[in-house]
């Protein structure tokens, strides 16, 4: 197969090589043909004018004919560069040339779309002192725009986290002494940085980098409001009214309720009308936030009872909120109502499955928080499937993991006691043994287990392994039948309609 394969690929190349070959010649042979054809032209023309000259002066030879035109020929040749209208010949001479420094590095691969572009008059001083890169590996990694470009790419992707990183590093390049002359640009960098920030949940940081893009588009505005159109004005206010509401929210999640709200009017007088009902429900959802924040300080008072009525108006005001249901099922959880607190975590979890945005660590504290309140109430299976999914959202808690396979024993012990009371020892025995697995401590499961093998009569040995069983837990074990059984186990007899009465004396 390789030799037919060389074979193929030697034929493609000396056809193509074939194929230039001939261009070469039919291209040759088209300027041939008009090479001849204006030598033909030229001696025709030749041939005219000699018949001409010929005609004005019959009586001279064609020698002399031959000469006085060699002659003509030679004074318009020297008439066409002594002729006074024209300039005299340039003398030869070096030229230098120079090149204004740019104040950006562009990589040769990439295009400048730069509207004011590195040489723009307001750019053109000195070099600026710009931050290298240790990590730099490549000329557009030190170029602001580049940078922006690529960290736009980021975010139309979902990855804040590497967005950020490339915003961050735009901003040490352009914002310096000289950034007034670019306000407008910089200011987008911080305003970008903040949505990555909100995403992130970053809100300490996305209140700080709105603040600093409204500085810069204010000191844009006022530097440029002469020549500023009213369309750009427009699109100036457009961008000072998403800052403000996005620092209210940033300010909403850190509990300024104040702030935000300040934040919400100032947005709202600068949006367009479009905008004005949407940003007006967002500033009513701060009462439910109020209400949130009062209800917080009962829970931590102990005062349950005061924070579920709290936290039940604030759901009147902002039904969609996820974590008004988190805050009363765990208020419902304190007060041992268990059902409540199943049908709060319920509808938590399915407002958190309809938001995208979700974090995995908020529906697995939820999932915890139902499977504990399932597992009051001894409803193993469904409390088991909770803590199995919670597990699989929050791989690295190690005691939620705990949890689960306590949870999971429970769930094969009672198994195990059902199959034990029907009379299937062995199908008890091996749920018995699945949950040791689980639980290799569990006293309860260990004095069943033993049980189990003591009143197989076949097993002539079970007896010893049943008094290393409870031996295991001697001092977690109360039940005197048990005590017996280790202290004194060769003056036990125990009949197998008796073992159900063991059973019911160890519960």
């Amino acid at each position: 197969m390789r030799v037919v394969g060389s074979i193929e690929g030697c034929g493609v190349q000396n056809a193509k090589k074939q194929w230039v070959e001939d261009k070469k010649q039919h291209e040759y042979a088209v300027h041939e043909e008009r090479i001849l054809d204006w030598e033909e032209k030229e001696k025709v023309a030749a041939q005219m004018l000699e018949e001409e000259e010929q005609q004005d002066q019959p009586c001279s030879s064609n020698a002399a004919s031959s000469t006085e035109t060699k002659r003509r020929a030679q004074r318009s040749k020297q008439a066409i560069f002594q002729d006074p209208s024209l300039p005299p010949p340039r003398s030869s001479n070096v030229v230098k040339m120079t090149f204004t420094k740019t104040t950006r590095p562009t990589p040769a691969r990439a295009d400048n779309t730069d509207k004011l572009g590195p040489n723009d008059p307001e750019r053109s001083k000195p070099m600026l002192k710009r931050i290298t890169n240790p990590d730099a590996v490549d000329i557009g990694e030190q170029n602001p725009l580049w940078l922006k470009d690529r960290a736009d790419k980021y975010v139309q992707v979902g990855d804040f986290q590497s967005a950020e990183a490339a915003y961050s590093a735009a901003i040490s390049l352009d914002d310096d002494e000289y950034v007034d002359t670019i306000a407008d640009r910089v200011a987008a960098y911080y305003s970008n940085r903040s949505l990555c920030y909100m995403q992130l949940g970053c809100h300490k940081k996305c209140e700080s980098d709105c603040r600093r893009a409204m500085e810069l588009l204010e000191e844009h505005h006022a530097r440029h409001s002469h020549t500023l159109e009213p369309s750009q004005i427009g699109a100036l206010q457009a961008r000072m009214s998403r800052l403000y509401a996005r620092r209210a929210a940033a300010r909403a999640q850190l509990g300024n309720v104040q702030g935000s709200r300040s934040d919400f009017e100032d947005a709202i007088r600068r949006c367009a009308p479009e905008h004005e009902e949407a940003l007006g429900i967002d500033m009513h959802k701060l009462g439910a936030l109020e209400l949130k924040l009062a209800a917080d300080a009962n829970f931590k008072a102990a005062e349950y009872q005061l924070a579920l009525d709290k936290y039940a108006q604030a759901k009147l005001i902002d039904p969609t909120n996820s974590a008004l249901c988190s805050n009363s099922a765990l208020c419902w959880l304190s007060l041992g109502q268990m059902e409540q607190c199943i049908q709060e975590c319920t509808e938590c979890i399915q407002l958190l499955d309809q938001d995208s945005r979700v974090k995995p660590e908020q529906i697995g504290k939820i999932l915890a928080r139902r499977g504990s309140a399932y597992a009051e109430l001894t409803q193993w299976q469904q409390a088991h499937h909770d803590f199995q999914r919670a597990c699989s959202l929050l791989p690295a808690n190690k005691q939620l993991k705990a949890d689960r396979d306590r949870v999971g024993a429970a769930l094969h012990r009672s198994a195990a006691d059902t199959s034990f009371a029907q009379g299937d020892m062995e199908l008890a025995l091996a749920e018995y043994d699945n949950g040791l697995e689980l639980e290799p401590e569990d006293p309860k499961m260990l004095v069943n287990l033993s049980l189990i093998h003591i009143s197989e009569p076949t097993r002539l040995l079970s007896i010893s392994y049943a008094v290393f069983c409870l031996k295991k837990k001697k001092k977690k074990l109360t039940n005197p039948l048990a005590i017996l059984l280790i202290t004194s186990p060769s003056k036990i007899i125990i009949k197998i309609d008796e073992l159900f009465l063991a059973i019911e004396l160890i519960y």
